[in-house]
């Protein structure tokens, strides 16, 4: 009897391959050869799970914001405190294990490729996706803080969502440059805790 492969969850262990790939040579310098060879599997082969090299890398995108989703979700399921949870998302999301850390090199380097290159449509609509739904998961829990009386109701939601999301993006980058002397822990407690000084209904 023929092996029944699972078509997505091959795409999914392929694109988790490729992607030390794309973190150590950039997008523009990974062709699909590349990644064949490193996963091991023809290029017609590859072609059987995505339709070009634009393709891997939206799967790349994907599975890693999930990943980083489900993640943070762990961290802050169990904890009632919105405000809390707000800061155990700023610590958690700013601390990047190896996954991550490849994530914010491919993220860094779309971005400077897409500024002067044609064809970054293809794969940016994924990260504005996952950043619209990442600020909108923010947002609930800062308005869900209002509702209970901790944040001041002048407060902008959806502006200080995307701040904090900007903020993690921030403190990721500087932990990649300065570790191991950049403590996570450390920072993100002294910012959250002027910014509650300054959020929090008295």
């Amino acid at each position: 009897m023929p092996k029944i492969v699972d078509k997505e969850q091959k795409r999914i262990e392929i694109a988790r391959k490729a992607m030390p790939l794309v973190a150590k040579y950039g997008f523009a310098n990974t062709p699909v050869r590349k990644i064949t060879a490193e996963v091991g599997m023809g290029k017609g082969t590859f072609y059987d799970y995505f339709t070009n090299k634009e393709d891997i890398l939206n799967e790349i995108i994907r599975i890693t914001f999930a990943d980083w989703t489900q993640m943070v979700i762990s961290k802050i399921g169990k904890i009632d405190d919105p405000l809390e949870q707000l800061f155990i998302m700023l610590k958690e999301g700013s601390n990047l294990d190896k996954t991550f850390e490849q994530m914010m090199i491919i993220y860094v380097d779309l971005w400077r490729w897409s500024v002067g290159h044609k064809g970054a449509d293809k794969f940016i609509p994924a990260f504005r996706t996952y950043l619209t739904n990442g600020k909108k998961a923010v947002s609930d829990i800062i308005e869900e803080a209002q509702q209970k009386g901790l944040i001041k109701k002048e407060v902008d939601s959806a502006a200080l969502a995307t701040a904090l999301i900007a903020l993690i993006d921030g403190m990721c980058m500087h932990y990649m440059i300065l570790k191991p002397d950049f403590d996570v822990d450390a920072i993100s407690r002294s910012f959250f805790e002027s910014l509650s000084n300054g959020i929090k209904r008295t």
